[in-house]
């Protein structure tokens, strides 16, 4: 990895959403500058979406490889067949997404050290990404609960899984942090208590939670609304950190908590984004498909 490359540190990653979404971004001569040293995922069937995703990333500005990569989206060669064809592409998509599916709070040894490796080695920025899995947060996860004999949101370390992030955070210290959630994290409640705040009050200064002393504070801000004093944001309503997609061009009602964590030594305040002129159908969305 190279200095001028920001190094970004992927959890909970899924089949790798955000992920994709942050290698797409390009500078002003076009260059990728985000680069993914390590995805975390659990779950066998999206950690092999991911794993194929980091070497389709590897091979995607080589045309006759891209070929082959459409041949095996076609059906018309197997996936065993497409990475044996390019054995050093398919081995660091296998490093990236640390060989074999991994959950953060079981496997902590390996991910961290990991982290630790890549972030020794990194000498430009860091970036942390992913949320937390949202089961506990969710309205729809919330009513399978009620219906749980004797359930105890404070029992369920799901609602905690947040911890790790902070974890991640203290060991990488990255200059800027994004975390999303679905929109129910503003509501849910443990042992009758609001978790929104202690989540965010926690993000903001990672080291108490995790008892290192050497982890500077993040300012957190909102990616829609205009924090009142930018170098100390707080915000009235937690729902200013809620993203309507539908409002920013995307054809799709998807409602999403994200927050951007900035480190407190990085002077510089983000914008926030501008909604779009008009509603975006999904047939101008996907129409030449």
């Amino acid at each position: 990895m190279n200095i001028g490359e920001i190094l970004v540190i992927d959890l909970f990653a899924g089949p790798g959403g955000l992920g994709e979404g942050i290698s797409s971004c390009k500078d002003d001569n076009g260059n990728s500058p985000f680069q993914i040293g390590v995805s975390v995922e659990k779950e066998a069937s999206a950690h092999k979406t991911l794993t194929t995703r980091a070497f389709y990333r590897k091979l995607k500005d080589n045309p006759d490889s891209l070929a082959d990569y459409h041949r095996y989206l076609e059906g018309k060669i197997s996936r065993c067949e497409l990475f044996d064809a390019y054995p050093e592409a398919a081995e660091g998509a296998r490093l990236e997404t640390l060989q074999v599916p991994r959950a953060l709070g079981d496997d902590n040894q390996l991910i961290h050290d990991r982290i630790k490796e890549l972030c020794d080695k990194h000498q430009g920025p860091k970036v942390v990404i992913g949320g937390p899995p949202c089961q506990a947060y969710s309205l729809a996860g919330r009513s399978r609960n009620a219906g749980i004999k004797d359930y105890k949101a404070e029992n369920d370390s799901r609602n905690f899984l947040y911890k790790e992030y902070l974890e991640v955070i203290s060991i990488a210290k990255p200059d800027v942090f994004v975390m999303e959630n679905v929109r129910g994290i503003l509501s849910a409640k443990v042992a009758g208590e609001l978790m929104f705040p202690k989540i965010l009050a926690d993000l903001r200064e990672p080291g108490k939670v995790t008892d290192k002393g050497d982890v500077k504070g993040y300012r957190i801000y909102s990616l829609v609304e205009p924090a009142i004093d930018p170098a100390d944001p707080i915000y009235k309503d937690s729902r200013a950190f809620l993203i309507k997609a539908e409002n920013y061009g995307v054809p799709q009602a998807r409602h999403r908590v994200i927050l951007l964590g900035v480190r407190e030594d990085i002077d510089c305040l983000p914008g926030v984004l501008k909604p779009a002129e008009e509603k975006v159908t999904v047939e101008q969305a996907i129409g030449d498909l």
